[in-house]
């Protein structure tokens, strides 16, 4: 059944299916969740909603993850009046890494001016022509979004945007549920999230 036809009991069915294969925990909300960041996609909307959180490891990974709900009932844009829902998931981190955030081109505007940092350039062309990167360390922003986690990403047809903000990596798919691309967007992150972890770890030695 396509997502966009499902009710929201057939949507709890299918997310608690989902955890109970991958044996992770599942509640049908959670409202703190919608409360806990500021940047987008947090922060704008109305009638904010956390549904559907699974919670527990999933790929060697610690991580909490769940169906993302607002309303725009005003803005600037062709959106208003629009239901925006997100597939949101929330990675823990060893430790604290610098900030860095993933933006896809066409949604720059609802970033507005919370994104922190300035822009670093990617060489790699495919994933520069659909994505910016920003963030206050370069050498950071390059050990993450190296050629071949680029190559990787731009490749993925998942149209994912991603934040590393202190100890979490956050990532978040547009109208997309927790049973659709949660395995297959953790899998195509999962190398850059090691790699932030082992250059925080990198610092730590040297000092």
């Amino acid at each position: 059944m396509p997502p966009s036809s499902r009710s929201v009991d057939d949507d709890h069915a299918v997310a608690q299916r989902f955890a109970a294969e991958h044996a992770l925990e599942h509640v049908h909300s959670r409202r703190d969740l919608t409360h806990r960041w500021e940047s987008y996609p947090f922060g704008i909307g109305t009638w904010r909603r956390a549904r559907n959180v699974v919670r527990g490891s999933l790929h060697g990974r610690s991580i909490t993850a769940f169906e993302y709900h607002y309303v725009l009932l005003s803005d600037d844009t062709n959106e208003r009046d629009a239901f925006r829902n997100f597939l949101v998931c929330v990675v823990d981190l060893d430790h604290a890494v610098p900030p860095l955030t993933a933006v896809r081109k066409d949604r720059l505007l609802w970033h507005g001016d919370r994104l922190v940092g300035g822009e670093i350039p990617i060489a790699h062309q495919a994933w520069r022509d659909e994505y910016s990167l920003f963030g206050e360390d370069d050498d950071f922003a390059h050990a993450v979004l190296t050629h071949e986690h680029a190559a990787r990403c731009a490749q993925a047809d998942i149209r994912a945007e991603w934040r590393f903000a202190a100890d979490d990596f956050l990532l978040w798919i547009e109208s997309a549920r927790v049973s659709d691309m949660l395995t297959a967007a953790l899998e195509v992150l999962r190398p850059l999230i090691s790699a932030a972890e082992g250059f925080g770890s990198r610092d730590a030695q040297e000092q």
